[in-house]
């Protein structure tokens, strides 16, 4: 299940355009946010630009935080769904792993 996952993980991403905003395309956009939900080893936004900056990927919490305030997050929603979906069918005990992101914060 572990090997499947970044497969799946990437077919989902591809449906994203890669050069749809010029400073930080959707496809990148989605992969911060969900490398941040689904990485236990990371504590802040911080540690995860710091891993993206010294692994070659020039982006920075600013221009994340601009592009947080101008997405739909209809379409991340989408792509958690379809995620949950597909790993469901392959493996549904890793599905239900992935649950409690989505459920609301009760007051």
């Amino acid at each position: 299940m572990l090997s499947s996952f970044p497969t799946l993980f990437k077919s989902i991403l591809k449906q994203l355009c890669p050069h749809d905003y010029p400073v930080l395309n959707s496809r990148l956009f989605f992969e911060i946010w969900l490398t941040f939900v689904l990485d236990k080893g990371l504590t802040s936004m911080r540690d995860l630009f710091y891993q993206l900056n010294h692994t070659g990927i020039p982006v920075g919490i600013s221009t994340f935080s601009k592009a947080c305030k101008t997405r739909q997050d209809q379409q991340f929603c989408r792509i958690y769904v379809e995620l949950i979906e597909r790993l469901k069918r392959q493996n549904p005990a890793a599905a239900q792993m992935l649950f409690p992101i989505i459920l609301p914060l009760s007051p």
